[in-house]
């Protein structure tokens, strides 16, 4: 139920932010946001990514709001801030892997074989050209 996951939420933020209380910096607002659930995480003075877990659902009466507990998802994005918290600034290469919207910039990512593979070719033309 709504309320279970609600407290799940709950529960975890306060877990996250023992375990990791040295490092990463964590609030809970409580009366400033217009969503009932929602994560923000923050790097550098910038927002990185939000979790929401609230969703409209649609009855034949009414409308009612549900709370999800998206566990992954939170994991995945406090994840990303302990990569990023230990940079003096925000790197373009990191942010555009832990993105999970994908390629940021118009950057494409490689896998590490293509770029052995890009490397050789261009050790080979280098060659024959000398």
């Amino acid at each position: 139920t709504s309320d279970d996951n609600l407290l799940k939420n709950i529960e975890l933020f306060d877990k996250l932010s023992l375990r990791f209380s040295g490092r990463v910096l964590f609030i809970k607002d409580v009366i400033g946001s217009n969503e009932i659930c929602c994560w923000s995480f923050f790097g550098h003075s910038k927002k990185c990514a939000e979790v929401c877990c609230t969703s409209i659902v649609y009855a034949t009466d009414k409308k009612h709001t549900k709370v999800e507990f998206p566990e992954a998802r939170i994991y995945e994005e406090t994840l990303g801030i302990l990569l990023y918290e230990s940079r003096n600034g925000p790197d373009q290469d990191l942010i555009q892997a832990t993105s999970s919207r994908g390629a940021v910039g118009g950057l494409s990512c490689t896998s590490d074989e293509e770029e052995e593979r890009s490397g050789l070719a261009r050790l080979r033309s280098n060659k024959q050209n000398n």
